[in-house]
């Protein structure tokens, strides 16, 4: 559409100065954004305090943005808010880190709200390694310095929930040109392994 309305404006340029100039753009020329996943997921994992930790999470592209929603909660607290609430305000990136070994492994980043008072920049990072669930992994860091390493969820026991990676879908696509991680997660470095 943008497109169409640059096209109509030059052209009404052109012939309010008496000259008619038609432009065309040959369809290689044209670039596309590409395809992009989706992950979505829920269950419980342990911080390094021996506290359960529960999370719902879901991130990907839509029509050339990112999209998505983290919501976590520390039930052990941090400092001296129990729990220890962590809930998105913005999703800022989506993407595979190609430090990562495992190709099943998706981040997302974002702006998020604690309910210490805090706007923090987080980054999450999710594993989907098959069904059940017993093996996917979810890990969290923020900007304050709270971290939980990227871990089996539940432990690795039933029930501690699910990861699941989406195929791509006409309505996946990214945003062209891509941003760079740095951009993304404002200099979050990874939950880790």
């Amino acid at each position: 559409m943008l497109f169409k309305f640059i096209s109509a404006f030059v052209v009404a340029a052109m012939i309010a100065v008496g000259a008619l100039v038609v432009l065309t753009v040959p369809v290689s020329a044209i670039v596309l954004p590409p395809l992009c996943d989706f992950t979505t997921g829920g269950g419980f994992v342990f911080a390094d305090t021996g506290a359960q930790t529960t999370f719902g999470s879901h991130g990907g592209c839509k029509h050339q943005a990112f999209w998505g929603h983290v919501n976590y909660v520390d039930h052990g607290g941090r400092l001296n808010t129990v729990p220890y609430h962590v809930d998105s305000l913005e999703i800022t990136g989506y993407f595979f880190d190609p430090a990562d070994t495992n190709p099943n492994a998706r981040h997302i980043c974002g702006f998020a709200r604690t309910n210490d008072g805090e706007r923090v920049r987080f980054r999450v990072k999710m594993e989907d390694n098959g069904e059940p669930g017993r093996a996917d992994r979810f890990g969290i860091r923020l900007s304050n310095g709270y971290v939980v390493p990227t871990r089996l969820l539940g432990a690795g026991g039933p029930g501690g929930g699910n990861v699941q990676l989406h195929k791509p879908n006409p309505s996946t696509t990214a945003p062209n040109p891509f941003p760079s991680i740095a951009a993304m997660c404002g200099g979050v470095p990874s939950p880790g392994a």
